[in-house]
């Protein structure tokens, strides 16, 4: 559900249009320290022939701070042209300012136990208020590094 053009007036929501990108793949890393530009990688997807095919990806590196670190990498491929003008051109094109303050976490566990669900929540979170996002764009990709997630006793963030 997202929100409907009256939804400043009565909070209504409406159902979404098919998605602008899908999950193609995922990685996950174990690292011994933070790694910065992880699509530049040359086994990332980004940087195969299928990746450098592709109109446009959005690489998500989600680090969990540990001993050891680690990242999950998300990468969501276009179908097509990022059209001229729309949202996402202007996501992927914009300011980190502009970015930080329209890129949302809204966990969710499909199949889990209650506990789990309970702790995880269903709260949306602005990713760029609760921790450091880097970004990092290239001719068909950008890259979101988000450090310092809030994990343990650091969810008070979120």
């Amino acid at each position: 559900m997202i929100r409907g053009q009256t939804y400043l007036k009565n909070s209504a929501k409406i159902m979404g249009g098919n998605p602008l990108l899908k999950l193609i793949a995922v990685d996950w890393f174990k690292v011994d320290k933070a790694t910065d530009k992880i699509a530049l990688h040359p086994k990332s997807l980004a940087q195969s022939d299928a990746g450098k095919n592709l109109p446009f990806i959005l690489v998500i590196n989600l680090e969990i701070p540990a001993k050891p670190n680690y990242s999950l990498v998300l990468y969501y491929a276009a179908e097509r042209p990022v059209r001229k003008d729309s949202l996402l051109e202007k996501f992927a094109d914009g300011t980190d300012q502009f970015r930080d303050a329209r890129f949302k976490l809204i966990p969710s566990i499909v199949e889990g136990y209650w506990m789990v669900k309970r702790a995880v929540g269903t709260k949306a979170c602005l990713l760029g208020k609760a921790v450091t996002c880097k970004y990092f764009r290239q001719d068909n990709f950008l890259e979101d590094q988000d450090r310092e997630l809030p994990i343990g006793s650091k969810q008070s963030y979120i």
